[in-house]
């Protein structure tokens, strides 16, 4: 006997499956465009190359463990790159919770502003 339950968790399951397999081929890809950025980069003189790898490394370690795990340990023999790649982790997620902080600040504000009109209304109606 197979209740409805069991169907919603394999389409759950089967849902996150192919947003997994989408994000990997948007990883693969963009990892193959900012390679090929880089290849024209050495071609052209005047645009970057160096930028353009080290993105294509991010995207396809974003899929492959072995390179993950070879970026993570050519991280771990590089000291100042490491301290660099965490000081630049703690700032992006500190910007983050300030934003999160802040849209909630301003949602308060909104709702109390809300508040404060549904009780004139209130008021002047009744």
């Amino acid at each position: 006997m197979t209740g409805t339950g069991d169907r919603s968790e394999h389409a759950e399951r089967d849902g996150r499956r192919s947003r997994q397999k989408r994000r990997k081929v948007w990883n693969i890809v963009l990892g193959v465009f900012f390679f090929i950025l880089g290849v024209i980069g050495i071609l052209i003189p005047v645009m970057p190359q160096l930028i353009f790898f080290f993105l294509s490394l991010v995207f396809f370690s974003r899929v492959s463990p072995r390179l993950r795990r070879a970026v993570r340990r050519w991280r771990r023999r590089h000291p100042k790159v490491e301290n660099a790649y965490r000081n630049w982790r703690r700032k992006s997620r500190e910007k983050r919770l300030e934003v999160i902080r802040r849209a909630r600040a301003f949602r308060r504000g909104i709702e109390e502003k809300v508040e404060k009109v549904e009780e004139s209304f209130r008021k002047s109606s009744g």
